[in-house]
């Protein structure tokens, strides 16, 4: 295994706030998506047009996209495990982009 020192000072900040991200916070890999649908209860607002809305949580369970729905209660929460995975997902590309680069100009390739 590699020592930390021998990561350029980027790459090494980058490492750091994954590491703390992963093992500090919750993340959920998901979209969120707002739905508008009607009840179909006779004499509801919906049957005027003003529709329903809640929040879905849009996620992968065994291959399959599954939309699973998020009470009010929960929407704050889920909206920050949502972020914080973003965040995870953001900094795991760019230190893949790092080590790329150092590969392809590790072995002549260009980079």
């Amino acid at each position: 295994m590699r020592h930390r020192g021998g990561f350029s000072s980027g790459e090494r900040s980058k490492r750091s706030a994954l590491s703390k991200r992963v093992r500090d916070r919750r993340w959920l890999r998901g979209s969120l998506v707002t739905m508008s649908r009607t009840c179909g209860t006779a004499g509801c607002k919906c049957t005027r047009g003003e529709k329903h809305v809640s929040l879905y949580l849009s996620i992968r369970v065994d291959g399959r996209r599954k939309m699973i729905y998020v009470p009010s209660a929960w929407e704050e929460t889920v909206r920050s495990w949502v972020a914080a995975y973003q965040e995870v997902d953001g900094l795991v590309d760019e230190i893949s982009a790092s080590c790329l680069s150092h590969f392809l100009s590790e072995t002549g390739r260009g980079g």
